[in-house]
């Protein structure tokens, strides 16, 4: 199975379905308990030489001549593969067993076990890029930015973001602690999270006097159909104009993120694609938009990532909205996503995103018009407070 997706890595994740590609050709010819011969002889194929390969050879040969212990050799292929994946020093390029592809799938699907948090590696350091809306961590104190240092008191550096995920994954009704780093303090916070079923609806409505506040949580399986039915009910009550709120959305499945798009723009590109070869294909709105004359603003933050950066950037570009709140991630990267037959994956990137005036998410984000930084010692919601009032500023 063929997916497009963006990723924020990890339980994050992050994610649409086109272009397709890798070839499973390979991967279907190796035999588990004979590993090394095939990946010896194909490679040789591809005229990599015997000199150049020695060392896994050696390595490969000694290990299965004089390691005492029982050897899995699903378990040395699936490390052997996510070494190589893990060299090209990309944090979205990435191979996932079936239990860590599955994992990633739930997450989308926003039906999962686990603290509900979505983290990314920036830099050699474990993020948090938004903790769900009334999910456990969001409860414990969790903020976006903070760097977790160490899961129920096991360090994360070096982990991988499929290790992390493992560790604070685990039974509903478990507790696990979490050393967490944030700016402006000097000693790690031990936070202590309970392991619950996250539910998490993608879509919110909210009428505030005549304005919809319309809230984007991720771009996930549910997202269109709740997005529908909040439109109906937007004009169903007459109303005067839109805040779209979509802090700490780490993206999800690109079509979607178009389709949102969609009903806000009359036409134009709404992102283009740039690949290696120096193809792009751009998506467009078709017209169809039910949201085209209410005036909008949308609020984004540091959490704001990928899908969530392509919606905000299209309407930006084309004068559609004001965006307000803090400069969003710069997650525009796109990765292919190929399942094999024993339900791993490959994430590879292939693409970057550029906005409809050609600005590269990956490089800059979406810098909003009116900056307000959120401040978490405030009794009121700032950024959301300034978008309704130029929201209302707006409407004269």
């Amino acid at each position: 199975m063929k997916q497009t997706f963006f990723i924020l890595g990890g339980l994050a994740v992050l994610v649409g379905v086109y272009f397709l590609g890798v070839t499973k050709g390979f991967y279907d010819k190796v035999n588990f308990g004979t590993y090394a011969t095939t990946f010896k002889q194909e490679l040789m194929n591809q005229q990599i030489g015997e000199t150049d390969l020695g060392l896994l050879w050696t390595v490969t040969d000694l290990i299965d001549e004089k390691y005492i212990g029982d050897i899995n050799y699903r378990d040395v292929l699936y490390g052997a593969i996510k070494g190589s994946v893990w060299a090209l020093n990309d944090p979205y390029t990435t191979f996932t067993d079936p239990t860590e592809n599955k994992d990633f799938f739930d997450v989308l699907d926003g039906i999962y076990e686990g603290i509900g948090v979505e983290i990314e590696i920036i830099d050699g350091r474990l993020v948090v890029i938004a903790p769900t809306k009334d999910g456990p961590a969001e409860a414990a104190g969790i903020k976006p930015k903070d760097e977790i240092y160490a899961v129920d008191g096991v360090s994360v550096t070096g982990m991988t973001i499929p290790e992390v995920v493992s560790r604070i994954k685990g039974p509903v009704g478990t507790t696990v602690t979490l050393a967490v780093g944030r700016d402006g303090l000097e000693e790690p916070l031990v936070v202590s999270v309970k392991r619950e079923v996250v539910k998490r609806k993608s879509v919110f409505l909210e009428m505030r006097d005549g304005v919809a506040v319309l809230t984007i949580t991720r771009f996930g399986s549910d997202t269109e159909g709740l997005l529908k039915t909040s439109i109906n009910e937007i004009l169903a009550q007459g109303a005067k104009g839109v805040v779209l709120d979509m802090r700490g959305n780490p993206g999800g499945f690109l079509d979607v993120g178009v389709k949102v798009a969609n009903e806000f723009l009359k036409s134009g590109v709404i992102v283009e694609e740039r690949f290696k070869d120096g193809q792009s294909v751009p998506f467009s709105a078709d017209g169809g938009g039910r949201l085209t004359n209410l005036p909008v603003v949308v609020v984004v933050d540091g959490g704001s990532a990928s899908a969530a950066e392509i919606v905000a950037g299209a309407l930006q570009d084309h004068q559609r909205a004001r965006v307000v709140g803090e400069q969003t991630y710069g997650k525009g990267s796109v990765q292919e996503v190929e399942t094999f037959p024993d339900g791993s994956a490959l994430r590879i990137t292939v693409a970057k995103w550029y906005t409809p005036d050609g600005r590269s998410i990956s490089d800059d984000g979406i810098k909003p018009d009116k900056m307000v930084v959120y401040d978490p010692d405030s009794e009121t919601d700032d950024q959301l407070t300034t978008a309704l009032e130029v929201l209302l500023s707006m409407l004269g």
